[in-house]
């Protein structure tokens, strides 16, 4: 693997230090600890995704001097949720400038920003894998308003998220690409963060997992993903209201959701951390 080079952007969770608890066992923080100084790891956007246009060209900056370095190093993105989208604008980035890159990873990508780009898979990518939640109309249903431990907004009830539009499922070029794997599970789930509640996602983080070791190792990336069952503290209190704002920020700005602008500018002046 030492001509392998994999940039990784998590998906959005909450502030500060419990960032890393909460996210410790996604997939793409299990990528980075097992890849070591091959990857270059960042945490997903927070609040309202202003950071993913940065991120995007922090992956970008850091891929195109490997690549500066030696061309013939094989290039590699992944990216969960937010992090996804992101992934793609860095690859668009590295396309503008001729520059391959070799594979893509998804783990259910989604926008939920409002900059240009980061929706179809440029060109230059070669290989392309994308793991997506099912939004099966009776899965759906049976979730729906399930999340009922806060004063939430109808919609953002469901672990679900009905209501993401996902990105990622559509490309350029004639490189080696599929159709998004879909999977019964939560959208937390898909990225190695499943609910305890949600009886799918225990077996939806295995078979993620499986997949996208499996296509990872067909490129070379000698890693194995594994699926972690919640702890028991998952139930307490604070805990719980950590796991809602890593799914709430995601949800409350997208400019195809105007019903959310209240919300949204009712909380624009907060200052996140972390």
């Amino acid at each position: 693997m030492d001509n392998i080079r994999l940039a990784l952007i998590n998906g959005t969770g909450p502030p500060g230090p419990a960032y890393d608890e909460i996210m410790g066992a996604s997939f793409c923080s299990q990528l980075g600890r097992q890849l070591h100084g091959k990857s270059f790891y960042l945490r997903g956007p927070r609040l309202f995704g202003h950071e993913v246009k940065n991120e995007a060209t922090a992956v970008y900056q850091w891929l195109k001097a490997a690549y500066e370095q030696d061309p013939k190093v094989r290039l590699m993105l992944a990216g969960y949720s937010r992090g996804g989208s992101a992934a793609i604008m860095a690859c668009e980035m590295l396309e503008h400038d001729g520059i391959p890159v070799d594979s893509l990873f998804l783990f259910d990508a989604v926008a939920r920003h409002n900059y240009h780009g980061g929706s179809v898979i440029p060109a230059n990518v070669r290989y392309s894998r994308h793991a997506r939640r099912s939004l099966a109309p009776d899965f759906v249903e049976k979730y729906e308003g399930t999340i009922h431990h806060l004063n939430l907004i109808h919609g953002m009830q469901n672990p679900i998220r009905p209501l993401f539009g996902n990105v990622g499922l559509t490309w350029r070029g004639e490189g080696d690409h599929q159709p998004a794997e879909t999977f019964f599970g939560s959208h937390g789930a898909v990225g190695g963060v499943g609910w305890r509640f949600v009886v799918e996602d225990s077996d939806c983080e295995r078979a993620v997992a499986l997949w996208m070791s499996e296509h990872l190792n067909d490129r070379g990336v000698e890693v194995t993903l594994e699926a972690f069952a919640p702890t028991k503290e998952a139930t307490h209190p604070t805990h719980l209201q950590q796991w809602l704002r890593h799914n709430i920020h995601q949800f409350t700005v997208h400019h195809d959701e105007p019903h959310l602008s209240d919300l949204a500018n009712s909380e624009e002046h907060e200052t996140p951390t972390g």
